[in-house]
C-alpha cells in the first residue's frame, strides 16, 4: 500500500539522503556520476519542497565534500540547488566527527604528490519555505508524536 502525503502538510523534514560515496544499498546505485547525483539531489529537493507547509522546515545531514569519483563540495553544490528551488537558507549545524585519522593517513602516505584531506565533519543545512517563524496560537510546546514517511 502506498500512502500518499499531501502537498504542503508537513512542518519539518529531516533527512540524510545518499552521499554518492558508494555505499551498498538494495534499492539505489551510490555510485553514480555526479551531475547524475545533483540531478537526482535536484528532484528529491524539489518535491519536499512542494510538501512541506509555508511556513515549513527542512533539517539536511549532507557531507562538507567528498573525494571518491574526484574532489566535490557536495555542501555547497546541495545548498545552491535547494536556493535555486526557492528554499531559503536558515543556518548551518556542524557535525565533528573529530576521528580524521581513518581518514586521511593513507591517501596522503601512499599519495604525498597529491594528497587528499576528507572534513571530518557532517554538515545540517537548516532550511525554510517561505517564512521561518511559525504562524498560529495555541500550544507552543512541540508534540512527541511524529510521522515518519
Amino acid at each position: 500500500m502506498t500512502e500518499y502525503v499531501e502537498e504542503s502538510s508537513i512542518d519539518l523534514i529531516v533527512t540524510s539522503p545518499p552521499y554518492n560515496v558508494y555505499v551498498r544499498y538494495n534499492t539505489y546505485d551510490d555510485r553514480i556520476p555526479y551531475s547524475v547525483y545533483l540531478e537526482f539531489t535536484r528532484e528529491w529537493l524539489e518535491k519536499a519542497y512542494k510538501l512541506v507547509k509555508e511556513d515549513g522546515r527542512f533539517c539536511l545531514n549532507i557531507p562538507l565534500d567528498k573525494n571518491k569519483g574526484g574532489q566535490q563540495s557536495v555542501y555547497a553544490d546541495i545548498v545552491r540547488i535547494a536556493k535555486e528551488i526557492n528554499w531559503k537558507y536558515h543556518s548551518t549545524i556542524v557535525l565533528n566527527e573529530q576521528n580524521i585519522s581513518r581518514r586521511t593517513a593513507w591517501g596522503s602516505w601512499l599519495s604525498a604528490t597529491a594528497p587528499y584531506v576528507i572534513a571530518p565533519v557532517e554538515m545540517i543545512a537548516v532550511l525554510y519555505k517561505k517564512r521561518w517563524k511559525k504562524r498560529g496560537e495555541g500550544n507552543k510546546t512541540p508534540s512527541r508524536k511524529f510521522r515518519a514517511i
